[in-house]
């Protein structure tokens, strides 16, 4: 939040240098609101564990102390987050007004107008994205060890075989003609999914909302969900569990149309976001109550805590 009290340099680099702070903290204020809000998806997971563990008391003399320890756990966690998200509204408001008032000095300084600052501003932020995404890709193929995967489960593998196995149309048995079940091959399915994912990323009806899973609402792991049953394939609640119970890992750097892209920042042993990989160095994604849902460069919000694979299904 200190940030967000600067005040604007007198040097058009200098403005350059305080509205990429800016920036910067706007991007870590909506990562620790998105990790807050996934641990509360985690918290209630476990709850919901224990509370069977727990229902085998009732009746008993004990049960009005069966309350268990992942229950306080998750009402803790939930009024963490509830803090978490007040304050990146808080912050989300500060630094947005701070960052329009740097662009317009800026454009005061280079005796143009803020519509022309702005685009010269989006064009140098998205060339910097570029750059970085490329140079972060480089940097996975080089260094980032192959993931270990099981190929009995491999999806493009079983594909292949599905497709090949003519479980399509109709087939003679017993002297009956008989309608097999269709199978839809995996890449309709991934067409179908990020169909649905880029259609309701574009109207403005469709909305973000911490703990929902549509129609209307949804929040990260809720609406990579639904643009996977949108094509008949179930995935798991929340982004730890979908990255979990993904078949197939794969560096970032071997990423396709319909990989799911998950956000973490304690090396992958928990999860806080997700998205769609929708191609060219794009993402589906719910991101929060004030961006909503969007399509957005992979590094929206820069590549720290991008996980080194995505998911395969």
């Amino acid at each position: 939040m200190a940030v967000a009290s600067i005040s604007p340099a007198k040097s058009a680099k200098s403005l350059d240098s305080q509205i990429l702070r800016v920036d910067l903290a706007l991007q870590d204020a909506e990562a620790a609101a998105l990790e807050a809000a996934g641990n509360v998806l985690v918290a209630d997971e476990e709850a919901a564990k224990a509370s069977s563990n727990t229902a085998s008391l009732a009746g008993t003399s004990i049960s009005k102390f069966a309350t268990s320890s992942a229950e306080l756990d998750r009402q803790k966690v939930a009024a963490l987050s509830a803090t978490a998200q007040s304050l990146y509204a808080q912050a989300n408001r500060q630094l947005g007004a701070k960052r329009t008032e740097l662009v317009a000095a800026s454009a005061r300084a280079r005796n143009t107008s803020v519509a022309v600052e702005t685009t010269r501003l989006n064009k140098e932020s998205e060339s910097r994205g570029e750059a970085e995404l490329m140079a972060a890709l480089v940097e996975s193929e080089k260094t980032v060890a192959d993931p270990v995967n099981d190929p009995s489960i491999d999806p493009e593998t079983l594909d292949k075989v599905a497709m090949s196995t003519g479980a399509l149309g109709t087939a003679s048995i017993a002297g009956a003609t008989v309608k097999l079940p269709t199978v839809i091959s995996r890449a309709k399915r991934i067409d179908t999914s990020i169909s649905w994912a880029k259609k309701v990323a574009g109207n403005n009806k469709y909305r973000y909302r911490y703990g929902a899973t549509g129609p209307t609402y949804f929040d990260c792991s809720g609406y990579t969900g639904k643009a996977f049953s949108a094509a008949g394939k179930k995935l798991q609640r929340t982004s730890g569990a979908q990255y979990k119970a993904a078949p197939k890992k794969v560096k970032l750097s071997k990423m396709q149309k319909g990989d799911l892209v998950f956000w973490s920042s304690n090396g992958g042993r928990s999860f806080y976001h997700v998205a769609l990989y929708v191609g060219g160095g794009k993402i589906a994604h719910a991101r929060n109550p004030s961006a909503g849902i969007s399509v957005t460069n992979l590094n929206y919000a820069g590549m720290r805590n991008i996980y080194k694979y995505a998911g395969r299904y």
